[in-house]
């Protein structure tokens, strides 16, 4: 099983990234970079594109767009997504530094992440159980229907135009990969209704490698209290075993958080210990491709070495009993899978 490491870096500052100390962390942790790039970011890239080369460290670059815009990639924004992806990988070819791999973070726009994440947070911080009150129930009713917007044409157009760029990535030698929801793994082979639902065409894209976002911090945060740490990382080796056997070699899974990203409020881990800990979840379940999000965070907390060698740890998983808590989300996914599959 090939040994994968690499690390998100979506807060972190160019400047910063660059400096010597975070350029000999990434060294000595063989770890590769997944940059955050921003459309007002494209004139620095190259300079810090030659920075990493230089030192040996792999650079993939991790497209956004403007936040108004959706941020991620779905089918609210597809063509426009593509268009900045492959504007990005020419400018970078250009300067002779062109990057190893280019990530398709493929989310529903951030407005609707926005919204999802201020109910759990919201309901995290007064501690309540139970079905959300009328008001949050109109928000998620609200955040429901906008994501049920994209089932239609526009869905089948996003898988062209996501298809079309990827197909032109590879063409220039690039490789490609994704960052996808956990939900979207519960897709049988040939079937795409969680992708449709929440506008992420996956299958589409034919990428070399798919890395799940199981970041047991934010489920445990944000479950209301319902879920705890010992559930999260059960339900964590639950996707990943879903995740292998979905998508094979090509199954990766992102893991964290150490600090926060685009909502700014995400709940993080403890300490470097919860960490070891989901590494040695994910490769027991059969996966060693593996992402931390994120290098901004590693850096704010110090010692940034006890991070990285949690990543990079060769520890063994240790299972525990499955709560009745995780065998209801599982039940519960298995029933909402089943309905969303049924004809409309």
């Amino acid at each position: 099983m090939a040994i994968v490491r690499r690390v998100y870096s979506e807060t972190l500052a160019f400047a910063d990234l660059v400096r010597p100390r975070t350029l000999q962390l990434l060294s000595r942790y063989g770890l590769e970079v997944v940059l955050a790039v921003r459309p007002w970011d494209a004139r620095a890239l190259p300079d810090v594109a030659r920075a990493l080369r230089d030192v040996g460290i792999p650079l993939s670059i991790w497209p956004m767009l403007a936040d108004e815009d959706g941020r991620w990639a779905s089918a609210h924004n597809a063509a426009s997504f593509g268009r900045l992806t492959l504007s990005v990988c020419d400018a970078l070819a250009e300067a002779g530094v062109p990057p190893r791999d280019v990530l398709f973070d493929l989310e529903p726009p951030i407005s609707h992440g926005r919204s999802l994440a201020a109910v759990g947070a919201g309901r995290a911080r007064q501690g309540r159980r139970g079905a959300p009150p009328p008001r949050e129930r109109e928000g998620l009713a609200g955040i429901a229907a906008g994501l049920a917007r994209s089932t239609d044409g526009a869905f089948e157009a996003a898988s062209r135009a996501l298809a079309r760029a990827t197909s032109e990535i590879h063409a220039r030698g690039i490789a490609t990969s994704m960052a996808v929801w956990p939900l979207v793994a519960l897709d049988p082979p040939g079937e795409s209704a969680w992708q449709s639902l929440l506008g992420t065409p996956v299958d589409a894209l034919a990428a070399g490698h798919v890395s799940v976002m199981m970041y047991t911090s934010i489920l445990e945060g944000w479950s209301r209290g319902t879920l705890r740490r010992r559930d999260t990382t059960a339900l964590l080796a639950s996707a990943t075993a879903r995740a292998v056997r979905r998508w094979g070699r090509e199954a990766g899974i992102s893991l964290g958080c150490v600090g926060t990203g685009a909502f700014e409020d995400e709940p993080t881990y403890r300490d470097p210990s919860e960490l070891a800990e989901d590494c040695a979840i994910a490769r027991a379940s059969g996966c060693d491709k593996l992402t931390l999000f994120d290098l901004g965070g590693v850096l704010a907390r110090e010692p940034a070495e006890a991070w990285l060698e949690a990543f990079v740890s060769q520890g063994e998983a240790v299972p525990g009993p499955v709560s009745k808590r995780v065998r209801a989300a599982r039940t519960l996914a298995r029933a909402a899978t089943w309905a969303l599959s049924l004809p409309r």
